[in-house]
């Protein structure tokens, strides 16, 4: 069994448990709560199919004066060697829900955390492919994986991330969302190939 096989099956394991059972009276809101957190993390390991990952221009721009490496190998914690770097360069750094970020210089061949520079942005929010996911009426692992794979992941810039703000005007359909949204805040992606 593979990484996706068993966050499948343990996302069906999840949504039965969250779904009531038919003359259910009493649902535990705490443990309906706890539920809904686990099915959000499950959700976030899945692997994605690559053609559903992006990547905003400016966010490839500023790679490209980074890093010789592919993005594609960087996540979150992931720590990013300036390896094309060639004279300092000055950012700001955010840290959790910080909006204005913090100034901060990197040096030819220093380092970065990925996720203080960078932010991998679910296109649809996964709040709404949770909820998606249990509006399915036959739970088994072809409609969960069918809905998985609805996602996409967009690399955006920190400070692009911040324009866009809250994910209330998004839909559950990836087009609309960057037509609509990103557009609108002058996040345009970029042609990158994912391998």
């Amino acid at each position: 069994m593979n990484k996706n096989e068993a966050i499948i099956k343990s996302i069906i394991v999840l949504l039965k448990a969250y779904r009531p059972s038919p003359g259910q009276i009493n649902i535990d809101k705490a443990a309906l709560k706890s539920l809904r957190y686990l099915l959000g993390q499950s959700i976030r390991q899945y692997d994605i199919p690559i053609g559903n990952y992006h990547i905003s221009q400016a966010a490839l721009e500023r790679w490209e004066q980074l890093s010789k490496d592919k993005i594609e190998k960087y996540h979150y914690r992931d720590m990013v060697k300036c390896d094309n770097l060639t004279k300092l360069y000055r950012f700001k750094q955010f840290k959790g829900a910080s909006k204005s970020g913090n100034p901060r210089k990197l040096h030819p061949n220093g380092s970065f955390v990925f996720r203080n520079m960078f932010h991998e942005d679910h296109v649809i929010p996964v709040s709404m492919i949770l909820n998606e996911l249990n509006q399915i009426k036959t739970v088994d692992e072809n409609s969960v994986k069918e809905q998985l794979n609805k996602m996409h992941i967009c690399i955006i810039l920190k400070e692009e991330d911040r324009k866009l703000g809250r994910t209330i005007n998004r839909t559950a359909n990836f087009l609309d969302t960057i037509n609509n949204v990103y557009k609108s805040k002058g996040i345009l992606l970029s042609d990158y190939n994912f391998q």
